[in-house]
């Protein structure tokens, strides 16, 4: 079972990394900017008060995806979505470069 949740894992993260080019090259943008950074739930959210519109699309748009994604594993495993969530949520800050924000405790801290 551990193996399947790893190989399942694996197939989360390479399908998030992967989605729409445009949007991807964009996000990558965002996050080596600051602009964006990953949460404790594999989602993203701007580490700005008061981020444009332009970036709030842009993080609508990637969180839409995400949950899309997650939601097809939990159903597809029999795993709890929040438990989908958490895992690709950890294997994303293991993944994220330096220099990227990553919300820990409530508070964004630099990689």
């Amino acid at each position: 079972m551990k193996h399947f949740i790893q190989r399942s894992l694996l197939i989360i993260t390479l399908t998030i990394l992967s989605m729409g080019n445009a949007l991807a090259m964009d996000l990558n943008e965002a996050k080596k900017s600051g602009l964006v950074g990953e949460m404790q739930n594999g989602l993203v959210e701007a580490t700005l008060p008061t981020p444009s519109s332009g970036l709030d699309e842009l993080v609508k748009k990637t969180n839409e995806g995400r949950m899309e994604v997650y939601k097809d594993m939990a159903n597809k495993q029999n795993i709890p979505l929040k438990e989908i969530q958490a895992i690709a949520a950890q294997k994303l800050y293991d993944i994220a470069e330096e220099g990227s924000y990553l919300m820990v405790n409530g508070k964004w801290k630099k990689k």
